[in-house]
């Protein structure tokens, strides 16, 4: 028979559990969407000889801002597998600094946040004054 402290600790893993899942389903999404919307941007230019300078800089911009958001989609992407990877050892929702569980509504806003609020808002403080 669970303790109650066992049973409270499994319910937080299967909610942790699914909001990741929901996560990385959400990413893969975009990212689908982003392929196939940079695939019809390269089907579009056929008449070569209708677009001008400015025509084609200005594809190639769109070209950039759609490889700068799938990029920054698969990042998020590799930092779920990440927090995947933790949850299996045990260490996700554990704030990296101060070993505290990181609040589960933390944790919905940035499901892969590695520090609690309080240690978070230290290191980026650490890291202003550093630079």
């Amino acid at each position: 028979m669970k303790t109650r402290k066992e049973e409270t600790a499994m319910r937080r893993r299967e909610a942790l559990q699914r909001l990741l899942r929901d996560e990385r389903k959400k990413v893969v999404v975009d990212i689908e969407k982003q392929i196939g919307q940079e695939l019809d941007v390269g089907i579009t230019p056929k008449l070569d000889s209708a677009l001008d300078v400015g025509d084609w800089s200005t594809l190639d911009l769109g070209d950039s801002v759609d490889y700068s958001i799938l990029e920054m989609r698969y990042k998020t992407f590799k930092d779920i597998g990440e927090a995947f990877g933790r949850l299996e050892a045990g260490t996700y929702g554990i704030c990296e600094s101060c070993s505290e569980e990181i609040p589960l509504a933390r944790l919905k806003a940035e499901p892969f946040a590695r520090y609690c609020v309080p240690c978070q808002s230290k290191l980026e403080l650490y890291k202003k004054t550093t630079l």
